[in-house]
Parts: structure tokens; C-alpha cells; sequence
């Protein structure tokens, strides 16, 4: 997933340069630029993959309540 996250982030990075060098913006406001898309890429994209991987951990517990509630129905009705 490190890796996933590093070349999207990457990917901004250098399409930022490429507008930057494209539109003709200076040095330092290309460099801030390519900063700011690279770390906000790759934050944005750690945070979404921990949401992601998160998710399992709330379905198996709800899960195993709903099954630990039908079994003690079943024999208690039997």
C-alpha cells in the first residue's frame, strides 16, 4: 500500500512540474507547488487507506454479534 500511495503522490509531483514548466511559473512557486501535492497527495492517501483497511474490523464485529445473538435464540427456543 506504501508503494500505491508514494507513486500517486509522485504522479502529482510531476504533473505539477509539468505545469509548472508549461505555464511558465517561477522556480520557488513551482517548488511550494510540488511540495504541497506531493505531501497532500500522500496524506490524503494514508488516511483513505487506513479508512479502507478499517472497515473489516467494524463488519467482523457486528458480524460476530449478529451470530452470537441467533445462536442464543436457537437454543434457547429449542
Amino acid at each position: 500500500m506504501h508503494r500505491l500511495i508514494n507513486t500517486l503522490a509522485m504522479t502529482a509531483l510531476v504533473i505539477t512540474l509539468g505545469a509548472g514548466l508549461w505555464q511558465d511559473w517561477g522556480l520557488l512557486t513551482t517548488m511550494k507547488r510540488m511540495i504541497f501535492s506531493y505531501l497532500g497527495f500522500f496524506f490524503l492517501g494514508s488516511v483513505l487507506i487506513l479508512a479502507v483497511a478499517s472497515v473489516p474490523l467494524f463488519e467482523n464485529k457486528s458480524t460476530e454479534a449478529e451470530d452470537d445473538g441467533t445462536n442464543k435464540n436457537k437454543s434457547a427456543a429449542a
